[in-house]
């Protein structure tokens, strides 16, 4: 039986981290926003906000979760691309919506492409677009 579990990430996980999100998001950053930036990721990367995602003790993707006053933000969720569709994302989301219940913050929030196909994973998450930004929305579920 496969075992996902989760760990905080260091600094020697950004390359990771980095190189998997280059593959995931390149397509969309070079159509939406002008290409990829190298800096703006070392920029947002921050361990102390970052998770990696284990299978078996091998990392399968991470995310970054930023606590604001009243609410959660998912700054990130990316996941390597041969575990993409096998549920992982959404035993993220319900980890981090249980976290957010037993921390007693209001909502959780997050940005996605409109043509990102983990949008749909919000939407089945009963997530809400709050605000529309052109090419990407904001997205908010209610926690308490």
């Amino acid at each position: 039986m496969d075992l996902i579990t989760v760990r905080n990430s260091t600094e020697s996980d950004y390359q990771y981290c980095y190189r998997i999100t280059k593959i995931n998001m390149f397509s969309y950053f070079t159509k939406y926003w002008w290409g990829w930036k190298s800096g703006c990721f070392r920029w947002d990367f921050v361990p102390e906000e970052t998770y990696i995602i284990l299978k078996n003790n091998r990392r399968i993707g991470f995310y970054t979760l930023i606590e604001k006053p009243d609410f959660f933000y998912i700054n990130n969720i990316q996941i390597t691309p041969p575990m993409i569709g096998k549920w992982i994302g959404s035993y993220i989301m319900k980890i981090i919506e249980k976290v957010a219940f037993e921390s007693k913050i209001d909502s959780i929030r997050l940005e996605v492409f409109k043509e990102n196909p983990a949008k749909k994973l919000y939407d089945r998450f009963n997530y809400e677009t709050i605000e529309d930004k052109w090419k990407s929305v904001i997205m908010e579920k209610k926690i308490i």
